[in-house]
This record gives structure tokens, C-alpha cells and sequence, in this order.
């Protein structure tokens, strides 16, 4: 893990967590919240303890990560292993980058989702910028 530093977002959510996962990590959903990160982002894997995840757009960029903890409804950390360009796996700067998401349900019909996560330094401006716009879309779906 080189030059990574660790930032921090967070929204309250008018709805309970288990709808909040929901709209995380449900493959229809995931794709429109993630979509402002890249058109076309999507996840191909099992959403399991343990396994290994690969996030691409639309073409064949991406990453791959291992699912390092995944308490559902509460808490999914990504390990970042390796990048994917243009369908080939490679080596990265992001390797042992972690990616977390905290879901805390304040009352029965509240929840606070609190994202960590790892970046590159020049990285950072990119993901403080879309990170929120993102768990705005969360939050948008969410409460619906």
C-alpha cells in the first residue's frame, strides 16, 4: 500500500438499514448509484465473506477486490488486490487499499451511512467530489 491516505464521507438516510443494504449492494441498484463513478458500473461475484469481487464499468476497466468482512445490514469492507485494464489484470497502487461501508440505524426509520476508504493521492479531489453526489443517489433511492 503506497501513498494511499484515507478519506471519509458520511449522510443520514430516512430509512432502516436493511434497506439501505439493500440499495448498496442489489445489482440494479448498486448500478445507479455507482454510475457517477463510471457509466456502466456494475460488480460480478457473490456478495460473500471472503470472496473475491471485480467492479467494472462498461467496458473492461475495473478492480478487483476480496470482500475482507461483511456483517449484513451493518458493515462490508473491500480489500483492493489489482486493476483491470482493458480486461487485463495488473498490478496497483491501490493494492491493501480498503474501502468501508458503516451502515448505524439511529432509530427505527434513520440510518447514518458512513463510508472510509483508501486513495490515491491523486485520486483524492476525484473521490471527494463524487463520493457525495453517489450516497446522495443512496439516500435518494433509499428513501423512496
Amino acid at each position: 500500500m503506497k501513498h494511499l491516505k484515507t478519506i471519509s464521507f458520511s449522510i443520514q438516510i430516512k430509512a432502516n438499514r436493511k434497506k439501505v443494504w439493500k440499495v448498496l449492494w442489489n445489482p440494479e441498484t448498486y448500478k445507479k448509484w455507482t454510475g457517477v463513478f463510471a457509466e456502466g458500473s456494475h460488480y460480478e461475484g457473490e456478495l460473500k465473506q471472503g470472496n473475491t469481487i471485480h467492479f467494472l464499468g462498461s467496458g473492461s476497466d475495473g478492480m478487483i477486490a476480496i470482500i475482507e468482512k461483511m456483517v449484513e445490514n451493518e458493515q462490508m469492507v473491500f480489500s483492493h488486490q489489482r486493476e483491470v485494464k482493458n480486461g487485463v489484470e495488473t498490478d496497483s497502487l491501490w493494492q491493501g487499499a480498503k474501502e468501508i461501508y458503516y451502515l448505524k440505524e439511529e432509530t427505527g426509520t434513520s440510518t447514518e451511512l458512513q463510508v472510509i476508504m483508501d486513495v490515491t493521492q491523486d485520486m483524492e479531489e476525484y473521490f471527494s467530489k463524487v463520493f457525495p453526489e453517489a450516497l446522495r443517489l443512496v439516500k435518494q433511492i433509499a428513501e423512496q
